[in-house]
């Protein structure tokens, strides 16, 4: 019964000992939902073209390759380890560095795009040279940007559905311009 007693606080130990040492590495699984998570936050906030986000996915796809072929010689070795670990670490800087790197810095999101269009036909009303129906059309016009924006975001902003939009945007912004100056407001 003692030997039973002491097996099975032997094995309790070794349970809560195997979690805390397994902290101090994360698994491919937990890695990958890392990485996979800070890649589609990337494509969502336009921080990441398509292009990037799939050649980023690629290369973590290589690495739980490379994972798996460690795994199948009887486990990773401590070198595997540190090996994996070594370019898991540098695919995570890859993505940092590819979510901030601003391929077009002066490419601005729908957000600050709005609060400037909203701002000016706001300044339009209340000096008269928009009536409520030019900047309700001009609004509208924006919103269905706006939704396009949001379709083209669901699978990462290309440059090309960037350059789409900017078309758009640069479009309405010349309506709304010319209705701001428009003579006949002026004179009537």
């Amino acid at each position: 019964m003692k030997k039973l007693l002491a097996m099975a606080v032997a094995a309790s130990a070794l349970a809560m000992a195997a979690p805390a040492a397994a902290q101090s590495w994360q698994s491919i699984n937990e890695r990958q939902a890392n990485l996979d998570a800070r890649i589609d936050a990337g494509v969502r906030s336009g921080d990441l073209t398509r292009a990037e986000a799939g050649r980023l996915r690629g290369e973590f796809n290589d690495l739980a390759r490379l994972e798996a072929r460690y795994r199948s010689s009887y486990g990773l070795s401590p070198a595997e380890r540190r090996d994996l670990d070594m370019r898991f670490d540098r695919l995570s800087s890859q993505i940092r560095f590819e979510r901030n790197d601003r391929d077009d810095r002066n490419w601005q999101p729908i957000n600050q795009r709005q609060r400037q269009l909203d701002n000016r036909i706001d300044r339009g009303i209340r000096d008269g040279r928009l009536n409520r129906q030019e900047a309700y059309r001009l609004r509208a016009e924006f919103q269905d940007i706006a939704s396009l924006e949001a379709r083209y975001r669901r699978n990462g902003l290309s440059m090309q559905e960037r350059r789409d939009l900017d078309r758009r945007f640069d479009r309405l912004d010349a309506r709304l311009e010319a209705s701001l100056n428009d003579r006949d407001r002026r004179r009537g």
